[in-house]
């Protein structure tokens, strides 16, 4: 009988689910490592871009016990050398990790994760597609020397726009890098924000509402209520479409990290948070499901090359599965207007002669 159920969920799951698509549908998909992460001697993390994001997945990862071994590198040298010696200086109140941090790539060599944050910061006003300009120079100058001294590694995106910029990175990477390695951290942080939500609206704890949001990490982000539950109860108990009250909590989400950048100048803790479970799931091989950035061409069937967030199994490099989430045809229509509003910046910028 086990053997009967265990069989009917493996074929289930793959029927509903897809090995991660190349970036572009004229590229053969090149298979994974078949490296065995256990026999892995030592995790190693390496966190590019050090200013307040990356500085709190750095202190979220310490607090969850997350890698071995942490690298810091970015430009500014002295405030980058003070930042290790504050967490060093702490060593005492958290299991022993490895910190390092310089300037050169070197100090990223032989990395199982680079999580990359570089980027111009997201200023009050500003939307995460104005960023694109700034950010796309600067994954060119990040993404070969990553590659040159962890060629191995899978690499998680979290600068702005954090969609179009995965894009950026897998096509810089090119055709040799398995599709799934370089993913974003995409709706991860927002899928967090509408569970909190919700547990705090209904006194239970986030931990027990289970969902997901999708598509662009930002205003056109889709939440799927059809799939929502709170201790298995589904949230929109027969209706077709989510009412006032929860659209009003979606928009609340969309607009809270504008709202956090209004009163403090910035977002860093919560991000931190998320991005350390990502890199958790990535170092354990764990496969834990969570809405993570990558191609979704072929998916409700979109043709572009586009990059957005779905129900994702993540292991030791990277994507494995992408789960095709059942949507209603009002969740559909939204995910594609998510998916018109992404495209029509990463067009801009997908075929410059450049890449």
């Amino acid at each position: 009988m086990e053997d009967a159920i265990k069989d009917h969920i493996t074929k289930m799951g793959e029927a509903h689910s897809f090995e991660p698509i190349p970036y572009d549908s004229h590229l053969p998909i090149v298979p994974l490592s078949s490296d065995d992460p256990s026999k892995l001697p030592h995790k190693k993390v390496t966190i590019i871009g050090c200013g307040q994001v990356g500085m709190a997945i750095a202190y979220a990862m310490l607090n969850q016990t997350a890698a071995g071994s942490i690298a810091l590198l970015d430009q500014d040298g002295d405030k980058l050398s003070g930042e290790a010696r504050d967490l060093e200086q702490g060593s005492a109140f958290h299991r022993h990790v490895r910190i390092k941090a310089d300037t050169d790539y070197a100090v990223s060599n032989g990395s199982h994760l680079v999580i990359i944050a570089a980027g111009a910061a997201q200023k009050v006003g500003e939307s995460r597609m104005d960023l694109v300009g700034k950010n796309v120079s600067i994954m060119k100058s990040i993404i070969p020397k990553v590659l040159l001294h962890s060629p191995n590694a899978a690499i998680c995106i979290v600068s702005n726009p954090c969609d179009i910029m995965t894009a950026i990175a897998a096509k810089i990477a090119g055709p040799s890098i398995p599709p799934g390695r370089i993913f974003g951290s995409g709706t991860c942080l927002d899928s967090s924000r509408l569970r909190s939500l919700l547990g705090r609206t209904l006194g239970v704890d986030a931990q027990s509402v289970h969902g997901y949001v999708i598509g662009e990490h930002g205003d056109s982000s889709v939440p799927v209520w059809s799939s929502v539950r709170v201790g298995g109860l589904p949230v929109l108990f027969g209706k077709d479409k989510p009412d006032d009250f929860l659209d009003a909590m979606h928009r609340d989400v969309v607009e809270s990290a504008g709202e956090v950048i209004r009163q403090k100048g910035y977002t860093n803790w919560a991000v931190g948070l998320s991005t350390a479970y990502i890199a958790k799931a990535v170092l354990a091989d764990s496969h834990t499901i969570m809405p993570l950035s990558t191609c979704v061409r072929g998916v409700q069937g979109i043709e572009e090359d586009v990059f957005l967030s779905m129900p994702c199994s993540v292991g030791a490099h990277g994507v494995r599965r992408v789960i095709d989430l059942p949507l209603s045809p009002f969740e559909k229509e939204l995910f594609l207007k998510s998916r018109d509003a992404v495209w029509a910046i990463q067009k801009g910028v997908w075929n410059m002669d450049s890449f």
